[in-house]
């Protein structure tokens, strides 16, 4: 709603809705009439003869475009998947054979304790395949 002071004391109010159509009331709030921007009629308000030419709406929001912000929604979507995958927890087991020798190790991302527990039920279930009495001969 926009209050217009004219010349003297007389007020009126102009309320419009879609900038299609301004409804005129007086400083009472009286009806006055409805008039659309681009008919060019004027109207009469206590004897004097009001045109309304144009209507320009404006408000406090500032609208832009900014073409960093998908990029800005990509990263924070790769962010958010990353952090979830780290939650999933992985192992790795390696062996070595040298002659005779076997070596194992690994590594873990959770349960670090858990993993050194596991990784030795694990080698207890190997079976020897050299006993001692085979290893004093050679």
């Amino acid at each position: 709603m926009t209050a217009l002071q004219t010349n003297g004391d007389k007020k009126l109010s102009m309320l419009t809705r879609d900038l299609q159509s301004i409804v005129l009331y007086d400083l009472e709030g009286k009806f006055v009439g409805i008039r659309r921007p681009s008919s060019k009629l004027p109207i009469d308000i206590d004897g004097m003869k009001i045109m309304i030419e144009d209507a320009i709406g404006s408000t406090g929001l500032d609208l832009k475009v900014d073409p960093g912000v998908s990029t800005v929604y990509a990263g924070f979507g790769a962010l958010m998947l990353t952090t979830c995958i780290s939650y999933l927890s992985h192992s790795q087991i390696w062996a070595l054979q040298d002659g005779t020798t076997v070596v194992v190790g690994g590594k873990t991302n959770r349960a670090k304790l858990e993993f050194s527990d596991e990784m030795n039920a694990l080698v207890d279930k190997v079976p020897e395949l050299v006993t001692a009495d085979e290893m004093a001969n050679n």
